[in-house]
């Protein structure tokens, strides 16, 4: 009987600790993901905010060609700023949604309000945050 007793706590001990540290590993497993997760949200919404600044300077560049000599000097008249969107274009096919990609290329080949809208809205569902509900 005494080893019977033994054995039934020896392996509920051995039970409880293996539990224990199996539920440690996955916490730290998943809070590992969600770390890198929210890293590369952070990196993505940045890249997404040049993006559409890049866009409003293409959409508008009368208006905006003052800041953009100021910030981006590089940037001289309204197809050097459409040549650096088709840039970011190449490197957003490492992170973007198929989705926001064809309306980045149609605003890059036809920079007007509609498709501004349409990319901008598409980048909002990349970053989770639903659809525009209103008109711009």
């Amino acid at each position: 009987m005494d080893a019977n007793w033994t054995t039934l706590v020896t392996g509920l001990l051995a039970g409880l600790g293996i539990g224990s540290v199996a539920t440690a590993w996955i916490q730290h497993s998943l809070k590992l993901k969600e770390t890198a997760f929210q890293s590369q949200r952070k990196d993505l919404e940045a890249r997404y905010r040049v993006v559409i600044l890049l866009m409003y300077a293409a959409y508008d560049f009368e208006s905006n060609k003052t800041t953009l000599r100021i910030n981006r000097p590089d940037l001289l008249n309204k197809q050097s700023v459409l040549d650096e969107l088709k840039a970011e274009w190449y490197n957003m096919m490492l992170f973007a949604s198929a989705e926001t990609l064809t309306y980045l290329k149609s605003f890059i080949e036809n920079p007007d309000k509609e498709n501004l809208a349409k990319t901008a809205s598409a980048m909002r569902n990349d970053l989770g945050r639903g659809n525009l509900s209103i008109k711009i």
